[in-house]
Parts: C-alpha cells; sequence; structure tokens
C-alpha cells in the first residue's frame, strides 16, 4: 500500500522539506514540480474551454476544475482499495466523480487498472463546491 509518506522525494531524489501544520486544517503537503505544471496546464485548459463556450445557447454550461486522484495498481482491486484507502486519509473530501480504467502500464506487454477520483474540499465557509449525487430531490 502507497502512503503519503512514500512520496516525500523530489524529482532530483532529494527528500522535500516537511512542512509546518496549518490550524483547523492540517498539514500542508509539499507539491512537486510537476503537480505545479499540471494545475497551471489544468487552469490554461480551463480558461480555453470558457473561451470557446457559444455566446447563445439554451444549456446551462459550467467549466469546473476539480482535483483529481490518481489510484493505480496491477489489479482492479488493489487500484479500488487504494482509493478506498485514500478516502480515509482525506475524510474532508467529497468525491464527485469515480472512473476506473484498465490502462497501458510501463511495457507494452503490462496492463494496469486506474482509478480516478475528482474531489473537493470544503471552502472557508464549510461548502463543497461542484456538483455531487445525492439521494432526495429538491421539489
Amino acid at each position: 500500500m502507497t502512503t503519503i509518506d512514500d512520496h516525500r522525494l523530489a524529482g532530483d531524489g532529494l527528500p522535500l522539506p516537511v512542512p509546518a501544520a496549518v490550524p483547523d486544517r492540517g498539514p500542508v503537503l509539499p507539491a512537486a514540480p510537476r503537480v505545479v505544471e499540471d494545475l497551471a496546464r489544468d487552469l490554461s485548459g480551463a480558461a480555453e474551454a470558457v473561451r470557446a463556450m457559444p455566446s447563445v445557447g439554451g444549456a446551462d454550461v459550467t467549466v469546473a476544475a476539480h482535483t483529481a486522484v490518481v489510484c493505480t495498481a496491477a489489479t482492479a482491486a488493489g487500484a479500488l482499495q487504494q482509493a478506498a484507502d485514500w478516502c480515509r486519509q482525506a475524510q474532508r473530501a467529497e468525491v464527485h466523480t469515480l472512473a476506473l480504467a484498465r490502462v497501458p502500464g510501463h511495457r507494452e506487454d503490462v496492463w494496469e487498472f486506474s482509478v480516478t477520483l475528482t474531489v473537493s474540499f470544503p471552502d472557508d465557509t464549510g461548502g463543497h463546491t461542484g456538483q455531487t449525487h445525492h439521494g432526495g430531490s429538491r421539489r
């Protein structure tokens, strides 16, 4: 099982500094440079999606940038277990979507399973952003 502590090395192999705790929000985890690059690319993609929206139309269109957590393992059960383990560690996360996929692995003859969770965390008011599925209807 992979835990957050297993990812404490930067791309150059040097240990990342362990950050100080933030009051009422738990420890701040370090962000590798590629994570910051991914975020910048995602924001650029969201901006491009907004520019591509038609000026007239009868449908509501929303562009949202959510956090995606990807758990990969050799089996579907392993990837699902990693996702469940992550959810136990990130109890404040609201899962919006979950997708399971069989994806090419590190070699041509190897396949892996990937579970992608689209999640959000409460804002300063304690509310979650985005849409989630709820059992009751709003009538």
